[in-house]
């Protein structure tokens, strides 16, 4: 079964500050080759959308590691579809911050 990706605001929001911020630390070609990577992993979702571990307070919510960058994506695996929740830098304080759902 393939799940439809839907990004959430808050998911939306983190992507383009992470884009933005590393388009003015480092460049274009750092700032796409993550955009690119967090996307590829967002898309390992729509076939396996249990791919992550469980997270959070609810049976639903998980986190799937970004690995070697420093990044949670968190979503929420539902019957047709994976809802992205945020995507966090793994030095921040995340307890809290995955919102309620």
């Amino acid at each position: 079964m393939t799940a439809e990706i839907l990004w959430e605001t808050g998911a939306r929001a983190d992507r383009e500050a992470i884009f933005r911020y590393l388009y003015q630390e480092a460049g274009l070609p750092v700032a796409s080759a993550t955009d690119d990577k967090l996307v590829s992993m967002v898309s390992i979702l729509r076939e396996n959308p249990l791919a992550g571990v469980k997270a959070g307070k609810t049976a639903k919510q998980r986190k799937l590691v970004v690995p070697r960058f420093p990044f949670i994506i968190v979503y929420v695996a539902e019957k047709t579809a994976v809802r992205i929740l945020r995507i966090l830098h793994t030095s921040r304080k995340i307890a809290g911050r995955y919102g309620k759902r």
